[in-house]
Order: C-alpha cells, then sequence, then structure tokens
C-alpha cells in the first residue's frame, strides 16, 4: 500500500481513513498496520518479532529498524496518543488509582489500563496502548550505582556503565538543569548538601539535580526540545520514515506495528520458537516464526514471564520478584529559612541517596511554594497560554515552602526458594483463565525482614533530613492525619499513611533473570532464554537485582543490549 494510505477498521478492502463521531484517526491509521498488512504483503523474512510495544518493546523495535532489521511489532491495546500525556494539553487522561486485582471491573479503566494478573496487593495494572507506560511515567531517572551493579554479571555491568550516557542522552536526562532552575532550586541544593553530611545513612556525595527525563531546552539552535520522554515518538518517527522510503510497497517496509493483537502462546520445537498465536481483532491468527528470526517479549515483567511460563516454562521462572517499598512524607518550611527567594511561585528538584547494612535507598526531594503545598504538582505541566502562566506564578504562598520527600528503598529477592513460598514470587494461577483461556498470572508480594527494616531506615533519614533543613522545629510542620502537625508522624504505626502499597510502584522487576550460568538464572547476559535458541526477554523481568533506582534508565540501557545482540 502507499506509505500514507488510510484504511479503516479491521477488514482485507482498502477504505478511508475512519471518521468517528468526533475524530479523524489519521495517527492511529498512519502508524498502524492490519495483521494481513504486515504479514501477508510479502518481502523478505523478519528478523525479529516483539511482542509489546511499551517503553521497552517500542524503544527496541525501533533501535532494530534502526539497525537495519526488518521487524514485526505486535500490541494487545490500541493507539492511543503519540507521545507523553504530560507533553499535550490538559486532555483527562490519567493513572487510575491501584485497586485490588479481584475488583478489576471487567474493562479498562482510564479507557486503556487494565490488570491482567491477579495478587495479593493493589496494583494498577497495565496501560494498554502502544508506547504503555511510557504516555504516562513520571520521569525519574536514575541510575543504578555502582554497588548495585556489582550484584549483576560482570559483562552486563561494564556494558550499562558504557551505555547510560547514550541513553541519558537519548531521554533528556543529561540536561539536568534546563528544566529545574531558579532561586528555590539553588537554595534547597545548598541546604540539602549541608544538611546531608549530619543526617543518619545519607550520602553526602550523592546530593545532586534530579535525573529526570525531560529536556526542557532546544538540543541545537532551530530545533524543538524533546520535553518529557516516552518510547512512542521514537517508533513513530521509525515507522513513517520507513512508509516514506517503501514508496507504497509494503514488500519493501521494515517495520509494521499492529495493534489489538494479543500473544497467548508460542509453540516450540527441539529448543526454538517456530511458532506464535494471537488473537488479532477476535481472530486466532498463527504466525510461522521465519528461520532466522528472533522473538522478543517485552510486555512487562509480569506478563512476559506469564507467555514464558505459558509457552517454554523453568523452575527457575517467576522467583526473585521485586518490587520497591516507597514512603511519601510531605512537609512545609518556613519560606525565610531559605533565604531571599523571589515572591513569584518556583519549583525545584533534587536526589538524594543513602545505604544501611539492610540495602540501598534514595530520596526523590521536590519543593513548592505554592498555596495548596503540592510540591509535585507542577513538576511537569503543558502550559498552554500566558493568562495560565500568570495565574500559576501567582499561586504563591507567602510564609512556607512545601517539600516532599518520596523514599524509594529495594527490596531483595529470592532466587532459591521454589515457588510458591512465603516471600515475593509469581506464577501461573490454578484457578482462572482470562478472556483469551490462557491461565492468568498471580502476584505474591511479601516484605522480609530486611526489607522492613530498611522501609523504617529510610523513613527515619527522610524526617531527620527535613528537620536539619528547617534548623529548629518552630520552622516545620508536618503533612499526616488529614492535617498540618506540628510534632512529625509517629513512625511505628503499624500501618501508617505516608506509606505505599508494594503493588503501586510499577517497578515489578527480576523474574526473568540474567546470569552466566544456566542453572543460576533463567536468561543469559543478552536476554536470551537460556534454553531457547531465538526467544529473548526486553523488559524489567531481566533484572538480577532491584536496587532503589526507578529501573526505566537501566531497562531502556538493556533493551539496547537485547536489540544489539539479536542483529
Amino acid at each position: 500500500m502507499p506509505g500514507n494510505l488510510p484504511y479503516l477498521q479491521p477488514t482485507a478492502e482498502t477504505v478511508a481513513v475512519q471518521r468517528t463521531t468526533f475524530t479523524i484517526d489519521v495517527l492511529g491509521r498512519y502508524i498502524c498496520s492490519l495483521w494481513h498488512e504486515a504479514v501477508g504483503a510479502g518481502g523478505a523474512p523478519f528478523d525479529a518479532v516483539v511482542i509489546g510495544a511499551g517503553m521497552y518493546g517500542a524503544y527496541c523495535a525501533q533501535r532494530l529498524y534502526r539497525m537495519g532489521k526488518r521487524v514485526l511489532l505486535l500490541e494487545a491495546g490500541s493507539f492511543l496518543v503519540s507521545e507523553h500525556v504530560q507533553n499535550l494539553a490538559r486532555i483527562g487522561l490519567d493513572v487510575p488509582s491501584p485497586i485490588w486485582p479481584g475488583q478489576e471491573p471487567g474493562q479498562p479503566r482510564e479507557h486503556v489500563w487494565g490488570i491482567p494478573w491477579r495478587g495479593n496487593d493493589q496494583f494498577p495494572g497495565l496501560a494498554y496502548c502502544v508506547g504503555g507506560k511510557s504516555l504516562y511515567w513520571g520521569g525519574w531517572c536514575p541510575r543504578m550505582t555502582a554497588a548495585d551493579l556489582a550484584q549483576w554479571p560482570a559483562a552486563v555491568a561494564n556494558f550499562l556503565g558504557a551505555t547510560y550516557p547514550f541513553v541519558e542522552d537519548d531521554t533528556g536526562v543529561t540536561q539536568t538543569v534546563d528544566f529545574i532552575t531558579g532561586h528555590l532550586y539553588d537554595a534547597l541544593l545548598a541546604a540539602v548538601q549541608n544538611a546531608a553530611p549530619l543526617t543518619p545513612n545519607i550520602d553526602a556525595a550523592s546530593v545532586g539535580p534530579a535525573p529526570l527525563a525531560v529536556q526542557g531546552s532546544p538540543p541545537a539552535s532551530g530545533l524543538f526540545s524533546f520535553d518529557k520522554f516516552s518510547a512512542c515518538p521514537l517508533l513513530v518517527d521509525a515507522i513513517r520514515e520507513d512508509a516514506g522510503h517503501s514508496a507504497g510497497n509494503d514488500a519493501a517496509r521494515r517495520l509494521f506495528l499492529v495493534p489489538h493483537a494479543h500473544v497467548t502462546h508460542l509453540e516450540v520445537d527441539q529448543g526454538r520458537v517456530t511458532a506464535l498465536h494471537a488473537h488479532v481483532d477476535g481472530a486466532q491468527q498463527r504466525f510461522v516464526v521465519p528461520a532466522n528470526c528472533k522473538v522478543i517479549l517485552a510486555m512487562s515483567t509480569i506478563e512476559s514471564t506469564r507467555l514464558a511460563l505459558r509457552s517454554f516454562p523453568t523452575p527457575l521462572m517467576g522467583r526473585n520478584l521485586m518490587v520497591h517499598t516507597r514512603t511519601d512524607f510531605t512537609v512545609r518550611i518556613r519560606r525565610a529559612v531559605f533565604g531571599g527567594l523571589p515572591i513569584h511561585l518556583q519549583t525545584a528538584a533534587l536526589i538524594v541517596r543513602g545505604a544501611t547494612p539492610n540495602g540501598v535507598f534514595h530520596l526523590q526531594v521536590t519543593a513548592a511554594a505554592n498555596q495548596q503545598s503540592h510540591s509535585d504538582e507542577l513538576l511537569f505541566r503543558m502550559i498552554p497560554d500566558i493568562d495560565s502562566l500568570e495565574q500559576i506564578l501567582a499561586n504563591h504562598d507567602s510564609d512556607w515552602v512545601a517539600i516532599t520527600l518520596r523514599g524509594i528503598a529495594e527490596m531483595k529477592g529470592d532466587r532459591n526458594s521454589a515457588v510458591p513460598h512465603a516471600g515475593s514470587w509469581m506464577n501461573l494461577s490454578p484457578y482462572e483463565n482470562d478472556e483469551f483461556g490462557v491461565p492468568r498470572a498471580w502476584v505474591n508480594l511479601a516484605l522480609n525482614a530486611g526489607d522492613l527494616q530498611l522501609w523504617q531506615d529510610m523513613d527515619q533519614a527522610a524526617i531527620a533530613l527535613a528537620q536539619r533543613l528547617a534548623g529548629n522545629a518552630s520552622n516545620i510542620e508536618y503533612l499526616y492525619d488529614n492535617g498540618w502537625q506540628t510534632t512529625p508522624p509517629p513512625l511505628n504505626r503499624p500501618f501508617p499513611e505516608w506509606h505505599r502499597g508494594l503493588g503501586t510502584t510499577y517497578h515489578e522487576c527480576g523474574t526473568l533473570w540474567m546470569g552466566d550460568d544456566p542453572s543460576a538464572s533463567v536468561t543469559d547476559i543478552n536476554g536470551r532464554f537460556h534454553h531457547i535458541s531465538n526467544a529473548y526477554a526486553c523488559d524489567q523481568s531481566l533484572f538480577p537485582t532491584g536496587g532503589s533506582a526507578n529501573p526505566v534508565l537501566t531497562g531502556l540501557a538493556l533493551a539496547r543490549r537485547v536489540a544489539e545482540a539479536v542483529t
């Protein structure tokens, strides 16, 4: 078909761009392909099939295309928008609140969010759409530390150390102070640098600018900035480039994105994936995997592991499940503590790392002198006009600066205990199938004594740091029990309101972890399943350990490694 020839809904006939009551689906039509367009157009065999077009699958697929490969990208969800929702006007696309999986309503929440698994904690689920969580994620992108990576295979640790700078350039993290600037930022940075050496378990040398995947300034003269990173624009650009180069000949195309393609099973013969089964717009399809084609699972930790368990299980799969423990403290400190701040509203953000014998943590410190005392309310927001800007800048608090200390601490995985056990793990459920007749995953999250102690130590460090910033008790108030309190929160509460549920961080990882030894790991140092010659994982499931770092920077770096390995 011509590179920009539109089609309507699934059919073998050529039709016009679909027009709904309110919209013209130009974006979806120009970016996505129907099943028969992708697999029935002829041309060279596919070099790779990537399952899942989220943060990592989209990134990996476009990298493979850029490296000269022919790629089929299958996505269970729809095309929604072409970039991060916070780069758009306020259109009302939000992440839904976590719920118990058993309360899943049977239809997507917030249009695209579903919970395919069941478990013992609350979860927000997955965004079933092209781009996945990369359309919604928070943007914090710290590196894993050298101490974290010392527990990884040496070759992978070395690769990550060398590759982090490239991914930081790709995501905008390198430009650390083009997005957060001003008097409040300078004052907060100096204050935290002074307070950190006096705060137990805080690494004073770690205090620095927030590693945010946002680039607010142009990368070169005459170019627009990247704004908040999503994998979706990279994928869209690659698809449209491919459509243009093919001059209307689908057989010459090298990158196809097929939405509404839910892969349910992989056929394996003599240690190789030979075919995949998918439900595509209500019809069952079987795709024969070409002889030299690689199959890449990039559906998220839980769903990639579920497909692996369904298709070529081993006893190790599903062990080593890790998330992060999370605390959100909000305090307010008198404005005078930070010196001569200008009266108009400003925001600031920093990162602070810490460690105890039980593990590592970091604090994401955000600050704003706004009347609502929501320190990160304006961190990522598209401002459409000057009137809105003036209204925001005038929304200052003359007396207080609100500061949120969001703590993220590691949890240790268990690779040795057979599933099920008392800790964290996942497996196929023996009790419930999904709408395609496939067993759902069961996700079990549990803290061990060391995890709990680290969480409590992190809480103490966060409060101690805030108190050091304030200087004395008259300069600080704490937000808990539905209001501002002059006394610090009682950290010995059994279920404190400042603790977030284990399933709410979107940071599940580890269940298909990498390693050199096939008897002690699921995948090799390139993400390939040890016992399957042409199948790879490409998401957070590959992590041997989680550290405390938000996982995206490391996950994107590993996506580059997988792309290089399959070429």
